[in-house]
């Protein structure tokens, strides 16, 4: 399955075909690994316990277990503290030859303890019920009685089933845990969406809206577009930082010496990497250093391909690099115009987008464009393809 805060909707990423042969999905290679250890790992694996390290964790109070720099005591400059100066140590039990039945089944802690996320955390115990019903239970052996998850489909059915984002009771008892650490209702925020619950057969029929979670600091609503921060300011959510605030300095030593502590402008500067291969392989036209930016792109990262029948429509379809007015009239290029875009590194053909928007000294290629049409040859390194790594020399192309 597939979402993110930055794409409102969750997919399926379902098999277009059943495995070839002997061929398996990565749920069965698995599933297949714990059932074998499982039997050749009895008379030489039992129940043992394993010692674990937990780093210290953001959104804990173990966040502010040193003041001010951080000590090191592997080098002696503190006391070995578990928790304080160095990572939990935790015990583990580990039932090596329950393996198999531990991997096709759900555990007991979401009972327990609960489910959460980024310091809040909420009972889970109706979800479990549901997932019984939905799953069947394990009728024997470690885990009688757990939830099953036989096939990958359970393992999405358990996921859609505990996840705020596609489970409406969730989302709402999420909201609850986080409006008893500020002090704010904040449940209004899902209460519409509380008896909604996404199945896998839901999303295998089309793909479906996701549920304003705390998970993010954003909204999935039909009004507001999602936009990070936005819980911060209009639900005053302290932000996620040790002051609750927004923050322009960091004071981590590793910052400090690299003198990035403070946000300031920084000039670019010229790193003369691209000199030797200015003029190299010239195909008569002039060639420009600029600086190569990668941002990502509005409608295609995290959401859907942009060389789609309704995104043509927007656009010329096949890779495009942004360049200003002022570095085209240099370069003697027009608006859709092909160019060759290269450092040391490699090459890539795109079609120029001309724009006052763009600043002189500055070209711009939104990250991952797909290389399914319009892609002609390089003139440099006589093959298709292309990079999104940084490419600063640009000049005018006669694609092959």
């Amino acid at each position: 399955m597939n979402t993110s805060d930055m794409h409102p909707f969750i997919h399926p990423l379902s098999a277009a075909v059943d495995p070839a042969w002997e061929s398996k999905s990565d749920w069965d290679i698995y599933k297949g690994i714990a059932k074998k250890f499982s039997e050749v790992c009895v008379g030489h694996l039992g129940k043992e316990t394993d010692v674990v390290t937990l780093p210290i964790q953001h959104d804990s109070a173990a966040e502010m277990a040193q003041p001010l720099d951080v000590k090191d005591w592997k080098k002696g400059e503190c006391d070995l503290i578990p928790g304080k100066t160095a990572p939990h140590i935790i015990p583990v039990e580990r039932d090596y030859p329950a393996t198999y039945e531990r991997f096709t089944s759900i555990g007991p802690l979401l009972e327990t303890i609960g489910n959460g996320g980024k310091g809040i955390a909420w009972n889970t115990q109706s979800e479990m019920d549901l997932l019984r019903k939905l799953n069947y239970t394990k009728a024997e052996g470690p885990a009688k009685g757990q939830p099953k998850l036989e096939t990958a489909i359970d393992a999405a059915e358990m996921i859609l089933t505990l996840a705020p984002e596609t489970n409406g009771q969730v989302a709402v008892k999420a909201w609850q845990a986080l409006s008893e650490i500020t002090g704010r209702e904040h449940t209004h925020l899902a209460l519409n969406k509380e008896g909604e619950k996404i199945r896998f057969r839901d999303i295998q029929a089309q793909p479906r809206k996701i549920i304003s979670s705390p998970t993010w600091s954003g909204l999935e609503d039909e009004h507001v577009s999602y936009n990070a921060g936005y819980t911060n300011v209009h639900e005053l959510i302290p932000w996620r930082t040790l002051t609750g605030r927004q923050s322009l300095y960091q004071d981590h030593q590793w910052m400090r010496d690299f003198g990035e502590s403070l946000l300031v402008y920084r000039p670019p500067i010229d790193t003369r990497s691209v000199k030797a291969v200015m003029g190299e392989k010239s195909n008569g036209n002039p060639e420009k250093a600029l600086n190569f930016l990668t941002p990502h792109q509005k409608w295609g990262i995290h959401s859907t391909y942009s060389d789609n029948l309704l995104m043509l429509t927007l656009s010329r379809g096949g890779p495009i690099v942004w360049m200003s007015e002022a570095d085209a009239k240099d370069l003697g290029i027009e608006d859709n115009d092909w160019i060759e875009v290269f450092n040391a590194n490699g090459a890539l053909t795109a079609r120029a987008v001309v724009s006052q928007r763009v600043p002189a000294g500055m070209t711009m290629m939104y990250h991952a464009q797909e290389r399914i049409v319009n892609l002609p040859g390089s003139e440099i390194t006589g093959q298709r393809g292309g990079s999104i790594t940084p490419s600063p020399v640009l000049r005018r192309n006669r694609p092959i």
